[in-house]
């Protein structure tokens, strides 16, 4: 190999580091609690505060695990308390279709109900019962307050069982902190994050 391709080699690899950083990185995920999240037919796998509302169950007895990154993990490390900001993902352990298989399924039983064929305004309606039918993995961008047990949610990403991310919501709202309710699946995150 010349110099000059060598370095071209070199300059694509850094080039490709900066694009890329997050495919470079590998995830350090680790499991801190499981429970049926997005299982709950009052609670759909799109609700942002899922984590809030569920209950803890042994890892044997859930429909979902629930993970922490812990390379993501930032905050005030030589202090304790303060505001940590980390990913969390869950993983639903029930078989799911991809986006499109589930689309095309609930464009099916619509038209079948509506006795008609689907319109480009009912994607507006359809697509959010599409995305819950497809989603396999949930993950969401915290920032916890140690100090005042309060939480924000800064993005939440759904993906399929292919790994292709069906939807990305970030929250425009910095400002709306909310209390983390004990004996939940979010009391369990806090502990985790908080002690670190």
């Amino acid at each position: 190999m010349t110099s000059l391709s060598m370095k071209a080699a070199y300059i694509l690899l850094i080039v490709g580091m900066a694009l890329f950083p997050i495919m470079m990185r590998a995830d350090d995920w680790i499991l801190y609690a499981a429970s049926n999240a997005g299982e709950d037919p009052g609670l759909a796998s799109r609700d942002w505060f899922v984590l809030n509302k569920q209950r803890l169950l042994p890892e044997t007895e859930a429909l979902v695990l629930h993970y922490y990154d812990q390379e993501s993990v930032g905050g005030n490390f030589n202090f304790p308390g303060g505001i940590f900001r980390v990913w969390e993902k869950y993983i639903i352990q029930r078989g799911t279709k991809s986006y499109e298989e589930a689309k095309a399924e609930v464009e099916k039983e619509s038209e079948k109900r509506l006795k008609r064929k689907i319109t480009a305004l009912d994607y507006a309606w359809l697509f959010p019962l599409a995305v819950n039918r497809a989603t396999k993995e949930v993950q969401t961008l915290y920032e916890i307050n140690c100090d005042s047990s309060e939480f924000i949610i800064l993005e939440v990403n759904h993906y399929d069982k292919d790994g292709n991310r069906m939807t990305r919501e970030i929250n425009m709202n910095m400002e709306l902190w909310y209390p983390i309710e004990p004996e939940t699946v979010m009391e369990a995150f806090f502990r985790k994050i908080c002690k670190q």
